[in-house]
């Protein structure tokens, strides 16, 4: 029997499509690339691409890196420099150095403080009687809805009044007599309020209560009406209000505090306030009272002991915090900008040259004599304050406490002003910060460069894109030529093993 050989070339299966994800810094898989020859193209492809990105994304990356680095150091650098300005700002003024204390021997009595310009000294102080705010309160009625009557009311504090129209049926209650005058648009400086009272026979009574809202002799309130039945002095209608601290025959309303000025002594002698505050009686100085001194066997006011005093704690607080806030500075510089020996690592600014001057000029004002200071208090060195190895400033409080002794207008000149250490200092770190300076200018430019940075990233991804996307082209038809081989081959295979396997039934 004869045996059918098929000649025909077989149709090549279709070659799936090649396909592939990349990101912004390494290629992605080739997911199918080879499936159709068996040969690792997509991996083959990965690593072409890798190895021609690799030298210059790293580059980029460590220029990145770097820039970011020393953006972080000048804003940490540019903290410092604002705490260090902050420590200044405490000694650029001569009074910082000429604060006063005020201290009382007995301070229930009173209270003081003192400014720059006090005098110092010490005086003897008595409080005869302290201000009060007049307070005056009515007769008991029965109740806040009791009828008072209907009018006018006329109420002065001192030289001054305002009128209340008390109106039938509308406010002529207690409670309503009470809400008119608060609410008067007029009002000179009086409240009104409602006190619940015992009556005397088990039950409560209410008063309509009338106070300055100020203290002193001058705020003495007074109180007439108008009132509806004609009798304005009665103890019937509106004229149960009335009240006038020179009149007790026909007065209705009791005086529970008299319209008082605070009055004391100062080494005897006597000076008035319509508060308890006297803030011009010893130049520089304000005096609170708290109430009257104890009387003596004669029944006068005992006086208390008032000191004024050069306040010398506060000017070494003041050069304290200023060597702290330095010695802090330092210690960021050092970090930085500087080498570590032991560790073999140099800061984020190390060799920056505008560092490098920041520093040299903030060392330079520290340690330079200062120009119309007296000769034997014109640098730090002459105060205590010297510069240790490290950089940092040491403060020797003994040295500083001896020489300064007496002199703080003379210290004052070492530091304030626009030619003193902490003035020069103040300026060089406006100058440095400001927009347009020495450190401005460097973050500006290190933002710029991140931004030349990020240009390159993107330039850097498109040609890496597209030589991908060239040696992918050339994977894929390379897969299927040697796919439609690998089909040729098996087809010619299969013939070959059918010629075999007729011969060998012919010959047998």
């Amino acid at each position: 029997m004869a045996t059918t050989i098929n000649t025909s070339t077989p149709t090549p299966t279709p070659t799936p499509t090649a396909t592939s994800t990349t990101s912004g810094s390494t290629s992605g898989t080739i997911s199918s690339l080879g499936s159709g020859s068996g040969l690792d193209l997509s991996g083959l492809l990965t690593k072409l691409v890798d190895a021609e990105k690799a030298p210059q994304q790293a580059i980029i990356d460590q220029k990145t890196a770097t820039t970011n680095a020393s953006i972080s150091a000048l804003g940490t650098l540019q903290s410092k420099l604002a705490a260090f300005q902050s420590a200044l700002a405490n000694l650029k003024d001569t009074s910082d150095f000429n604060t006063k204390t005020a201290t009382a021997s007995d301070t229930s009595l009173f209270s003081a403080t003192a400014v720059t310009t006090a005098d110092v000294g010490s005086y003897n102080i008595a409080v005869t009687s302290i201000a009060q705010a007049n307070k005056v309160a009515s007769a008991n009625f029965a109740n806040q809805t009791t009828v008072v009557g209907n009018g006018q009311l006329t109420i002065g504090v001192g030289s001054s009044s305002f009128n209340v129209t008390i109106t039938s049926g509308v406010n002529d209650t207690v409670a309503g007599i009470r809400d008119a005058i608060n609410e008067a648009t007029q009002s000179t400086g009086v409240k009104a309020s409602l006190l619940t009272v015992s009556n005397g026979s088990g039950g409560t009574a209410v008063k309509l209560v009338l106070t300055s809202t100020n203290t002193g002799a001058a705020n003495q309130i007074s109180v007439s009406a108008t009132d509806s039945d004609g009798n304005n002095t009665d103890a019937a209608g509106l004229s149960q209000l009335y009240y006038s601290k020179s009149d007790t025959t026909n007065s209705r309303l009791t005086e529970i505090n008299a319209a008082q000025d605070a009055s004391i002594t100062v080494d005897g002698f006597p000076a008035t306030s319509s508060t308890n505050t006297f803030s011009s009686t010893i130049p520089g100085v304000t005096l609170t009272v708290l109430k009257p001194s104890a009387l003596d066997a004669q029944s006068a006011p005992v006086a208390s002991k008032l000191t004024i005093a050069t306040d010398t704690s506060s000017a070494a607080k003041a050069v304290q915090g200023f060597v702290t806030a330095y010695n802090d500075l330092a210690t960021t510089f050092s970090s930085l900008a500087g080498y570590d020996q032991t560790t073999k690592t140099a800061g984020p600014l190390f060799g920056d040259s505008s560092v490098t001057l920041i520093q040299s000029r903030i060392r330079q004002a520290l340690t330079s004599s200062v120009s119309g200071a007296a000769s034997d208090l014109s640098s730090l060195a002459q105060i205590g304050i010297t510069t240790a190895a490290d950089g940092t400033l040491n403060f020797d409080t003994n040295k500083f406490s001896t020489a300064t002794d007496g002199r703080f207008s003379d210290l004052g000149k070492l530091f304030s002003g626009t030619t003193g250490v902490a003035g020069q200092l103040n300026t060089l770190i406006d100058q440095f910060t400001s927009t347009g300076g020495t450190l401005k200018a460097h973050q500006q430019a290190l933002s710029d460069q991140l931004s030349q940075l990020a240009d390159q990233q993107t330039k850097l991804n498109a040609r890496i894109a597209d030589y991908q996307a060239r040696y992918q082209a050339q994977f894929s038809a390379l897969d299927q030529i040697v796919q439609q081989l690998n089909q040729t081959s098996s087809y010619l295979t299969q013939q070959f093993n059918a010629l075999n396997n007729t011969a060998a039934k012919s010959s047998s």
